[in-house]
């Protein structure tokens, strides 16, 4: 087959003609010798992309062609970092040409992971029929692209909130493309979200939070039990502040997340200098000790003042077997999180050189095979991100210790917040057992979407989608587009008015030529004093790029339209109501149905 493919890309901003959903798209002919069996395809595809999209590929039963193989590699390197639950469909069109269309949140990384999967197919099939290829240029390709979605796609968390997001019909929006910060809803029913974060979280409790010794210092003064933390500057201070209170200690960066840098458990002089070279590495100059408190680590996870969620996070581990190497049992773990959708489930267990150390404490090296049932330390502190497991206690929650973490979000000025408690026993109160706040986490993670629906109800109650009413006036000339939008506004609704070639909110111009129509529209739903939106478009425009929006409140048919029997039909599937035949002498009368 030939070595360049013939595609012509389009972007469809919302459903179409094509897809009922906005996608980007490849249209291309076919090469229809490059046809090859799942299982055949499978084994030479493993030796030719890298595990990490192996992992991601789903191949179609039977015989797989050119156009399936690009399109599941497309959303596989969509999916890279992990799964977005975009749509994708191959589509035969007249002859031997098919296009391809992938669901996107950010246009451009998705239009890379569609350019780069056509140049991967098109590579594997050369290499099958026995032609030489290059593959550093798409290696290159594929790392730019990596680094891309990390930029642009959403994290773990993002991921889960966003396919319930889908599910429930709440639309997400890129803020700033790279921002990660992205708009759950529209307008003013909209809300930002950097992870589990929203705009409702203060910059001031944030930057406490992030300051593990400032946000220490403020537990205490709230009545709240603490860790004793206090700076070192250096091992000496640190060995003088342990003279006072012995050991165990925690020596931990003031500054950092996912625990990195942070050493539980120290217990001697030699474990002292080795944490606190580990910490200062991290945060150079910036070192905390505070004293280690006996019993389980949970994080009391609270969204908009209300505790939703507790878990009891213990570090990673694994039994022996008398048969495997503690090398083989991490692999077998990681393996076992692969297929599970819990908590923390995707995060893999790296054997580095801190996870080294704690097994050489406990008498161990990598290729020891511990005995059956014997039980090695992976980790000395409990951080999902460091691997660490939990399981749900919310049910065990004493109400005091619920009622501690609520009020401590509240003094942060904190919509969400995770809080990490040390306590023997959760179902105690703070008053009567010792144990203390350790640390306050003002982006609390997860990733399962049973915690994404938690948050989103929170934020989203039922029945609430988070989207403003909005209009497409289909046809009508400026005038009458103009008119409807001084009918919202007239009824104290702050409405966006735009076409192709016109913006205006709240009767103030917006955009400037040539800004495309997507672009209007998506400037306005991302302004969070938008109250109604209405769009002017032709029936042209809609064929071309896509309905202006996956749905809309009213769509008005100008007296003058006419549309085709497909575009009729799409328009009534986007619609909640369509009026006909619209006209100066009726629109104002249409537009009254609409309330803000």
């Amino acid at each position: 087959m030939t070595d360049v493919l013939r595609v012509k890309y389009t972007v469809f901003h919302g459903p179409s003609l094509v897809a009922p959903f906005a996608a980007v798209a490849a249209e291309f002919p076919e090469p229809v010798e490059a046809v090859m069996p799942a299982k055949a395809l499978a084994e030479k595809l493993a030796s030719f992309i890298p595990r990490a999209l192996m992992r991601r590929v789903v191949l179609p039963p039977g015989n797989v062609s050119f156009a399936q193989l690009a399109a599941v590699l497309a959303s596989a390197l969509q999916d890279l970092h992990g799964r977005l639950g975009l749509d994708l469909q191959i589509q035969r069109l007249n002859g031997d040409v098919c296009r391809i269309l992938l669901g996107y949140y950010d246009i451009q990384a998705s239009m890379m992971a569609l350019e780069v999967g056509l140049e991967l197919a098109t590579a594997f099939f050369n290499e099958a029929g026995g032609r030489a290829v290059d593959l550093q240029p798409i290696e290159a390709r594929m790392q730019m692209l990596a680094s891309m979605l990390l930029l642009r796609q959403p994290d773990q968390t993002t991921r889960a909130l966003m396919r319930v997001a889908r599910a429930r019909g709440i639309p997400v929006y890129p803020v700033s493309p790279g921002s990660r910060i992205w708009l759950y809803g529209q307008g003013r029913a909209g809300l930002h979200g950097f992870v589990a974060a929203s705009h409702r979280d203060s910059l001031s409790g944030f930057n406490l939070a992030r300051n593990k010794l400032l946000a220490s210092q403020l537990i205490v003064q709230l009545g709240f039990p603490g860790a004793g933390a206090a700076p070192v500057s250096s091992l000496a201070d640190a060995r003088l502040h342990v003279q006072k209170t012995g050991f165990p200690v925690v020596i931990k960066p003031n500054v950092g997340r996912q625990g990195e840098g942070v050493t539980a458990q120290v217990s001697s002089d030699h474990e002292l200098e080795a944490a606190f070279e580990t910490a200062n590495r991290v945060a150079s100059g910036s070192v905390m000790i505070e004293r280690h408190v006996s019993g389980d680590d949970h994080r009391l996870t609270v969204i908009g003042g209300r505790l939703i969620w507790a878990s009891c996070l213990a570090p990673p581990r694994v039994a022996g077997d008398g048969r495997r190497s503690i090398r083989e049992l991490i692999d077998a773990e990681n393996e076992r999180r692969r297929k599970s959708a819990r908590d923390g489930a995707a995060v893999e267990l790296t054997l580095d050189a801190d996870m080294q150390g704690l097994l050489a404490k406990q008498g161990f090296s990598a290729e020891d095979r511990p005995a059956a049932g014997t039980q090695v330390a992976l980790r000395s502190t409990a951080n999902i991100s460091r691997g660490g497991t939990l399981r749900d206690c919310t049910a065990e929650i004493h109400p005091d210790n619920r009622e501690m973490a609520e009020s401590l979000a509240r003094c942060f000025h904190l919509d969400a917040a995770g809080i990490d408690f040390m306590t023997p026993d959760i179902s105690r109160s703070w008053r009567e057992v010792d144990c203390a706040v350790i640390e306050i986490n003002a982006t609390p993670g997860f990733s399962s979407d049973e915690r994404a629906v938690q948050i989103l109800q929170a934020r989203f109650p039922p029945g609430c989608d988070g989207r403003i009413p909005t209009v497409v006036l289909i046809g009508g000339d400026e005038q009458l587009l103009m008119q409807a939008g001084d009918a919202l506004q007239a009824k104290g609704a702050c409405t966006g008015v735009t076409d192709s070639r016109r913006t205006l909110l709240a009767g103030q111009e917006r955009f400037a030529p040539p800004a495309a129509l997507a672009d209007r529209v998506r400037g306005l739903l991302l302004d969070s004093s938008c109250d109604v939106l209405l769009i002017g478009i032709t029936p042209a425009e809609i064929e071309a790029q896509g309905f202006p929006v996956d749905r809309c409140s009213l769509a008005l048919l100008s007296a003058g339209a006419a549309l085709s029997v497909p575009l009729r039909t799409l328009v009534e599937a986007c619609a909640q109501r369509v009026a006909d035949g619209v006209t100066a002498a009726s629109i104002d009368q249409e537009v009254a149905t609409i309330s803000a």
